[in-house]
């Protein structure tokens, strides 16, 4: 499990990482939440978000570039999560658009 969840930390697409291993998206994305809040919580890790200054060598743009995408399925991660929570917490609610447009 921490191999597949630290695949798609690196990769930084959780939906990508669980396909390449036949895993649910779901699944893998609770496992990263459980990675975050045990692991990186008692590991003192935390994100440097702080180093904004402009890359000047190719490896600094790839770097930068890495983190970007992270930082992009992290997003992603959340964004999942938050709405299988409403799915679960509230499955009685549909949201769809009013036939008329209004």
């Amino acid at each position: 499990r921490i191999q597949v969840v630290e695949e798609a930390l690196d990769r930084g697409n959780v939906a990508l990482t669980a396909r390449k291993h036949g895993i649910s998206p779901y699944s893998l994305y609770k496992w990263v939440k459980q990675y975050r809040d045990e692991v990186e919580v008692t590991m003192g890790k935390k994100k440097d978000l702080n180093n904004l200054s402009h890359p000047q060598t190719s490896q600094e743009w790839e770097q930068k570039y890495e983190q970007a995408a992270k930082l992009l399925g992290e997003k992603e991660l959340e964004i999942a999560i938050l709405r299988e929570l409403v799915k679960k917490k509230h499955p009685h609610i549909q949201f769809k658009w009013p036939e008329n447009g209004s």
